[in-house]
């Protein structure tokens, strides 16, 4: 049986589960389609196992930004690199070039822990850290902090591994380290540094680069 997989932040569920441990999300089953037995119906039908028939099928969904597999075809965030896949179309052509080398790809990760829960960013993304709809992918971690803003900040990774936190003018502030960002100001982000927003909802980041042999 396929794993059943949230289609709004990509985490895996249970089968008896009803709603996504991680963001609290409604889970929605795929429906599986039946199959007729062979030589049921039209006689000439191609019976499984045929060759005819495996060259028929389709070849699985990939993320239009980093190509790794879409499990779910209703996913709305892809759930290797994190990024939305809403206004975008998974193809059925892998967007990384499968000529390229380990050089070629990305070679950083930013990744902000909540607890147990994990959100990565990858080169040129970010992430808006908040409890408006927008926040689609911490709005339903952060929603039992009533001290965090709607739109509280918001984290980035730059091309060149660069990681920052901007505060988004939040009522009750967003500090590293302990010290406070400044409203609408960048603040750099290293691994290992502690994100704390208003006064208890504290994240850990950790910044993966390149491996020794690439620096």
């Amino acid at each position: 049986m396929a794993q059943l997989t949230c289609s709004i932040c990509g985490l895996a569920a249970e089968d008896d589960d009803l709603v996504c441990r991680g963001c609290s999300g409604n889970l929605s089953r795929p429906v599986v389609a039946r199959r007729p037995l062979p030589g049921a119906g039209d006689p000439g039908a191609v019976g499984e196992g045929d060759p005819a028939e495996e060259e028929q099928e389709e070849e699985p969904l990939l993320c239009p930004h980093c190509g790794a597999p879409v499990p779910v075809p209703t996913n709305q965030v892809c759930v290797a690199c994190q990024r939305l896949l809403v206004g975008v179309r998974p193809s059925r052509t892998a967007a990384v070039d499968a000529r390229a080398t380990r050089r070629d790809l990305p070679t950083a990760v930013l990744r902000i822990r909540f607890g147990a829960v994990e959100r990565t960013v990858t080169p040129g993304g970010t992430l808006l850290l908040g409890r408006a709809p927008a926040a689609r992918t911490t709005r339903g971690l952060l929603a039992r902090h009533d001290n965090v803003s709607r739109r509280h900040a918001t984290v980035g990774l730059e091309p060149d591994g660069t990681a920052w936190v901007r505060d988004e003018h939040s009522t009750n502030g967003t500090f590293v380290n302990g010290s406070p960002v400044g409203a609408g100001v960048r603040a750099p982000l290293r691994d290992g540094d502690v994100l704390r927003l208003a006064a208890d909802c504290t994240l850990v980041i950790t910044l993966d680069g390149p491996e020794e042999g690439e620096r």
